[in-house]
């Protein structure tokens, strides 16, 4: 399994990793000159770059409630704790009462009470500052998380890649992850997973990605990533109500689903001034969250195939329902009056049919391209346009007309359909006419995030 696509998020310089240091450094004097007693430190081994990841998030979380249970179960009492989240890497903080041998013998224990807990890095002082080492308490130094051998031989001589160190990361959290079980909590991290990586495809035509804006004067990467972190936990939430609801009918677990999601709407344009960066993730994703949840509540697995037909039955009241007596009103929004005037049933028709764009075109390409050797940006590129050449796009109707978005469609069927499929300098000649006319596919880029999703979630349930 190819886990490096996992490791997405904020890149961390030089300068702001030794700034890091200074200030954790400063936190530790602070909470020592304050209380005088045992400090526990806890942070994550991550080799590379990028040390915030949503994976890593569940691996932190998992660490912080290790190491309180540990204390908890010793009877050792906690005088003060800080959770500090920076975008080099999360800390958190323990003022504890106890010999700081006791402690450190406490917390090695968590540390190698499964492969996880090869990721913790637990530090305690004593309270005037001194590091208790596992040799202090007679345990060995740490090992290397791929050959076994010291781990400071191994870090001295880079012995190992960074792009090695980051696959067996994240092999071990997944591991432990399907161990425990799939949580709303991962599912919510995998949803931002997937929104991220859509955004940052590149290229795309017409939409918002690495090398420009697209079609949107509103938005950029930016925008996007802090959307994306804002709507984590609404589809953590769906999946819960589903989980909840395990026992209801599908058709009746849209009602419990659409208030989280006027909430989440709400909550998405507080975060971005106003702008709809993720309004049709949030009817979709959150629909297949729901159906996920029902399975998890059943404590049955579930491929792609039966959850998105799950998806599909609990989207259908939106499509019987929404758009039934459209006619004679005049407060219509743009999906609706397609609807009406060219019968194009848009989002709602696609999440009824269980997403079959995204089955049929969408992940298929995903699959081959990897299994081919391309970066998942490549792969995602050649499935949004994909996408574009099979799917009505309201989005691109509302933006040009019915006649322009077939042009479009047709233009981009047959650049799939030469010999090779389209080099990267026609995609980007393909972005530059649909900013030129003005046309988005935003629909299609909603799709293209479900197919990650799926993607992401297939290969942490098979590993």
């Amino acid at each position: 399994m190819r886990y490096e696509n996992w490791i997405v998020g904020h890149t961390v310089e030089l300068p702001e990793m030794l700034a890091g240091r200074e200030r954790r450094a400063a936190t530790q004097r602070r909470l020592l000159d304050i209380h005088q007693k045992t400090l526990v430190c806890f942070t994550l081994n991550i080799a590379g770059p990028v040390k915030v990841f949503p994976l890593a998030e569940d691996a932190f979380t998992l660490g912080r409630n290790r190491i309180e249970a540990a204390l908890r179960a010793r009877g050792v009492r906690v005088a003060e704790t800080q959770v500090l989240f920076y975008q080099y890497g999360a800390e958190a903080y323990w003022v504890v009462g106890g010999n700081a041998l006791a402690v450190k013998r406490i917390l090695t224990e968590v540390e190698e009470s499964s492969p996880l807990g090869r990721l913790f890095d637990i530090d305690v002082l004593t309270a005037d500052g001194t590091k208790v080492s596992r040799r202090d308490i007679g345990y060995p130094p740490r090992t290397c998380l791929i050959c076994g051998e010291p781990a400071s031989d191994c870090a001295g001589g880079r012995v190992h890649t960074v792009a090695e160190l980051q696959q067996k990361t994240v092999e071990i959290i997944a591991a432990e992850l399907r161990r425990i079980g799939l949580s709303p909590h991962t599912v919510g991290r995998l949803c931002r997973m997937a929104m991220l990586w859509e955004v940052y495809t590149t290229p795309k035509p017409g939409l918002v990605d690495r090398n420009n804006t697209g079609s949107h004067r509103d938005m950029d990467v930016e925008l996007f990533e802090k959307s994306s972190r804002a709507l984590e936990g609404y589809f953590a939430a769906c999946t819960e109500v589903g989980e909840e609801k395990h026992g209801l009918e599908p058709y009746s677990l849209l009602k419990y689903l659409r208030p989280l999601g006027r909430e989440a709407e709400r909550v998405m344009l507080e975060t971005t001034g106003g702008v709809n960066t993720h309004k049709g993730m949030i009817f979709s994703l959150g629909i297949l969250c729901g159906a996920l949840g029902q399975f998890l509540g059943d404590h049955r697995k579930a491929n792609v195939e039966g959850l998105c037909c799950r998806a599909g039955t609990v989207a259908m009241p939106a499509l019987q329902r929404d758009l039934a007596g459209l006619e004679g009103r005049e407060d219509l929004t743009a999906g609706e009056w397609q609807y009406l005037a060219y019968g194009i049933s848009g989002i709602r028709g696609e999440a009824a049919s269980g997403f079959l764009s995204v089955q049929r075109y969408a992940l298929p390409v995903l699959r081959r391209e990897l299994a081919a050797g391309a970066d998942l940006s490549r792969a995602g590129s050649l499935a949004l346009l994909s996408l574009i050449a099979h799917v009505t796009d309201t989005n691109m109707i509302a933006r040009s007309s019915r006649e322009v978005h077939r042009e479009l469609q047709e233009k981009t069927a047959a650049l799939l359909a030469g010999p090779e499929p389209p080099s990267e300098e026609a995609i980007r000649a393909l972005d530059a006419e649909f900013i030129a006319r003005n046309v988005s596919p935003g629909g299609c880029a909603d799709l293209l995030a479900l197919a990650y999703f799926l993607l992401f979630w297939e290969e942490l349930e098979t590993g």
